[in-house]
């Protein structure tokens, strides 16, 4: 805990020079609230009742704003603070990846409400949309996703479910903000990336786009599957309660940079990297 409070206590005062004023008025500081959404989601808990009052039971010494806060006041903080989660998780990607060569592209569902929520509103879930997953319909979000070979998401973005992989590849790229002359790279995807006029466009931009079936893919490729299982399993990414489109993106983000800083710690303390359940149980 430690070690996660200083590592965004210093990243945010770059970020924001300005968001320590008046921080005497506020229970929480702005850090202490990043560092509480991110040990949340480290936590696996979505409900921000269930873990407030965990953390007035076991880590009030530690955040003493927490005794007798009010779900509520947390969720309004954070959601003025949202906009930082991204900028925090970016501050030390550079340390996780480098400038890696090889990236790899992909995508995974993620189920928003159960189909008798969906019939019961007539405006649904904004954002989401049905799409057909082998024998079933999912109702739902996408999360298109570029990491690095080493299981650390670079850039990631939220469309409907049924918006094609294809058209988020140059997005990705452009939120990625690689340096395009320093190295040539390749970019794995499954077949679903598989585009003429893409290629040409990528090739011209010093990246290989290479795709293959599911069956002779190589091992490197699986390792955005490892991504996605972890911020899934660990981080219940499919099981969120978020009821509106901006809480849904605020719990992305919250669980996508607790997955980057889990990697991020493990790594300063010597601890494997992907055993990030471990750490914080």
């Amino acid at each position: 805990m430690t070690v996660l409070f200083c590592l965004i206590d210093d990243a945010y005062a770059l970020l924001n020079p300005d968001g320590r004023s008046h921080e005497s008025l506020k229970r929480l500081s702005d850090s202490e609230v990043l560092t509480l959404a991110l040990f949340q989601q480290l936590r696996g808990v979505e409900s921000e009742r269930s873990f407030l009052r965990d953390a007035q039971r076991f880590f009030s010494h530690l955040f003493p704003g927490v005794a007798g806060m009010h779900p509520s006041s947390l969720h309004r903080r954070l959601r003025k603070l949202r906009r930082f989660l991204e900028p925090l998780r970016r501050f030390v990607l550079p340390e996780l990846v480098g400038d890696p060569e090889t990236l790899v592209v992909d995508s995974t569902l993620l189920g928003v409400l159960h189909p008798r929520q969906v019939k019961q509103s007539a405006a649904g879930f904004e954002g989401a949309a049905w799409v057909k997953w082998g024998s079933f319909a999912v109702y739902g979000v996408k999360l298109h996703l570029i990491c690095s070979t080493n299981r650390i998401p670079i850039s990631y973005e939220l469309t409907g479910a049924n918006i094609a992989d294809v058209l988020l590849v140059r997005e990705l790229l452009v939120g990625a903000g690689l340096d395009e002359a320093s190295v040539a790279r390749r970019l794995l995807g499954d077949l679903a990336y598989c585009s003429g006029a893409l290629g040409e466009e990528l090739a011209k931009r010093g990246i290989l786009l290479a795709t293959e079936k599911a069956d002779r893919r190589p091992p490197i490729r699986q390792q955005v599957e490892v991504c996605f299982a972890a911020l899934k399993r660990v981080f219940g990414m499919d099981g969120t309660l978020a009821k509106t489109l901006t809480g849904l993106a605020t719990r992305i983000a919250a669980k996508v940079a607790a997955y980057t800083y889990g990697c991020y710690v493990n790594r300063i303390l010597g601890r494997p990297q992907g055993r990030i359940k471990e750490l914080w149980a």
